[in-house]
């Protein structure tokens, strides 16, 4: 079960991929979340220390201006990452970067690591290895 109570910034400035991710990550039990088109949006709210956002997710191109800049964030995503050497101005617990924008998988993943499921759900199992133990055994 998602911690209900993680917070989460989307930036992008264009409106349908904010609630393209905004709706995934509904999908995935979070809804504490804050969609911001701009970079001095993410600035304004990620400004207060005492109360940092859990995740932030950004595009590049906000992220390229961001140089420099310290949000008060735990983690960061951020996608259309064409270079995955380039420095970023956030320093969080957890930094990915995707070249391409977010599907459900990587959501979901991303999340995983973040807000770990509950041990007494039992084991997940990953798509590509349950396809896996569906295949029959050579010389069996």
């Amino acid at each position: 079960m998602p911690n209900k109570a993680l917070t989460i910034l989307i930036a992008d400035e264009q409106h349908l991929q904010r609630l393209y991710i905004e709706k995934m990550l509904n999908q995935l039990g979070y809804y504490r979340i804050v969609p911001v088109q701009t970079l001095e949006e993410v600035q304004i709210l990620t400004a207060i220390p005492a109360e940092p956002f859990d995740v932030l997710i950004i595009n590049a191109r906000l992220m390229a201006h961001a140089f420099g800049a310290q949000a008060q964030v735990r983690h960061v995503l951020v996608y259309d990452h064409p270079q995955s050497n380039a420095p970023t101005g956030v320093m969080p617990g957890l930094r990915v970067r995707l070249p391409g924008m977010p599907d459900n998988l990587n959501l979901e993943h991303f999340m995983d690591i973040i807000d770990p499921p509950e041990a007494s759900q039992g084991l997940r199992v990953l798509p590509w290895l349950r396809e896996l133990s569906r295949m029959p055994v050579a010389g069996a």
